[in-house]
């Protein structure tokens, strides 16, 4: 807490290894909880699979979403860079961290099926072959490659907006990693039976290296689609948002917490400041001097009662007969 009447200290960013680390720890908590669901969940349905990413990214957003605003998804690590709210270095440092994280979530979700007994799962390569995304033949509906890319580029960009709108410095709703997360739930529910859901690059190369070879060959559009929808996404709302300031570019945001103790502080000065002028307010004003007149030969003039006018010879004749 600061003290009534004084300017509380900056918010210090946290240190860059520090929101790598993070980034990659909240990709691979959203992909486990994702691909596990898939895999073990018995009702595996795309509404189950779907809320199940968009539940653990809303855990992952109110846990360590203010440290480096990343949100754990390449596509909108891109779009924060684009849009101003991070810097490339550490966007790209993001991506490659997210990356690492769903990979290692998938590798973790192998050796949990590695340990369960003898043909209770199927073979490696066919289970993760069937939660790969992919076009054509290999969509669930048979949906063709246009029809994915612009399913995944209107998409992205959506939630993007979403995104950067739900986290504005000018929003002051504490809904945003809530509204985020069941953004990303419904659009993840959307696109299961048309390409198994991505709408994350990390998520989409997680299982190509444990899925059949057709997986690798079909990963590219899973990459650019979310990319592009999403630079595109934020460079719109730069282009309509006020611009910020670069100082202010990779910081964290500030908490409601802090946020209502830099308003209590403020109100506090503001208070200090009323009472001293209510103080000043109940003293009674001094008089103004009144100007010398000898010193002051103008205001003299300004002040003095008119002089009497001389009188002459021939009023002193009458004046001294009449007595």
């Amino acid at each position: 807490m600061s003290t009534p009447g004084t300017t509380p200290a900056p918010v210090q960013a946290y240190p860059l290894s520090t929101r790598v680390a993070l980034e990659a720890l909240g990709s691979f908590f959203i992909v486990f909880a994702g691909l596990g669901t898939a895999l073990f969940s018995p009702a595996g349905s795309a509404s189950t699979i779907g809320f199940a990413y968009g539940l653990a990214l809303v855990a992952c957003l109110i846990s360590f979403g203010h440290v480096s605003n990343g949100y754990f998804n390449p596509a909108f690590s891109l779009a924060m860079a684009v849009a101003g709210r991070i810097k490339w270095l550490a966007a790209v440092l993001y991506i490659v961290a997210q990356t690492i994280g769903a990979i290692l979530a998938s590798a973790v979700l192998v050796a949990l099926l590695k340990v369960m007994p003898a043909g209770a799962t199927p073979e490696i390569p066919k289970l993760f072959g069937a939660l790969a995304n992919g076009f054509d033949s290999h969509s669930p509906s048979q949906v063709p490659m246009v029809g994915v890319l612009i399913v995944e580029i209107v998409l992205m960009a959506v939630l993007v907006a979403v995104v950067l709108g739900a986290t504005s410095v000018r929003n002051k709703t504490t809904m945003g990693p809530i509204a985020i997360g069941l953004a990303f739930a419904v659009a993840v529910t959307i696109t299961m039976p048309l390409s198994n859901g991505s709408l994350n690059p990390a998520r989409a190369t997680s299982v190509v290296f444990l899925a059949e070879s057709w997986a690798v060959g079909q990963l590219w559009l899973f990459w650019l689609a979310p990319l592009f929808g999403a630079a595109l996404a934020a460079a719109v709302y730069r282009s309509f948002a006020p611009a910020r300031s670069l100082a202010a570019v990779d910081e964290p945001e500030t908490t409601s917490a802090e946020a209502s103790e830099l308003d209590s502080a403020t109100a506090t000065a503001a208070a200090a400041s009323t009472d001293d002028d209510d103080d000043d307010a109940a003293l009674p004003k001094p008089v103004p001097a009144v100007p010398d007149a000898a010193s002051s030969p103008a205001v003299a003039d300004a002040v003095a009662p008119e002089a009497a006018p001389k009188n002459s010879d021939a009023q002193d004749f009458f004046d001294s007969k009449g007595k």
